[in-house]
């Protein structure tokens, strides 16, 4: 069984999508803060993560999240959905998408908006599933 790790202050879409993730057959573990992120991935061993970027004492604390994931030799290699509403809520100047995608800067598999359909949920997790992390280049 795959699992998913949550990482979302919203606790209504966590549980929205933990409903989602574990009627198909996931695992779901799940954090409502940007606290201790890489030590609760090494405990957890998640197979993909769904990372928020907004967090109420940090907006962009999922950009700092991802790059610390990746930055750290026992979670880089976990595939990372980054899902968030800032394009819906005009928080950045432009907007956000895929063509953001950075190996430093936005370090993460997909870029996703909220709110996220279940199909799409489910369609996203299985994509990054199959394709693996982003790797930095050597």
């Amino acid at each position: 069984m795959k699992k998913v790790y949550i990482i979302d202050d919203d606790r209504n879409i966590v549980d929205a999508m933990n409903i989602v993730l574990k009627a198909n057959g996931y695992a779901v573990d799940a954090q409502y803060d940007e606290k201790n992120v890489v030590e609760n991935l090494v405990a957890k061993k998640p197979d993909v993560v769904i990372l928020d970027v907004m967090f109420p004492e940090n907006q962009s604390a999922g950009f700092d999240i991802a790059r610390e994931i990746r930055n750290d030799a026992r979670t880089e290699g976990i595939p990372i959905l980054m899902l968030s509403a800032i394009n819906e809520k005009g928080v950045y100047a432009g907007t956000f998408s895929n063509k953001d995608r950075d190996d430093s800067w936005l370090p993460v598999n997909e870029f996703v908006e909220k709110p996220i359909r279940p199909d799409q949920l489910l369609q996203k997790v299985r994509a990054a599933l199959e394709k693996g992390p982003i790797l930095r280049k050597p």
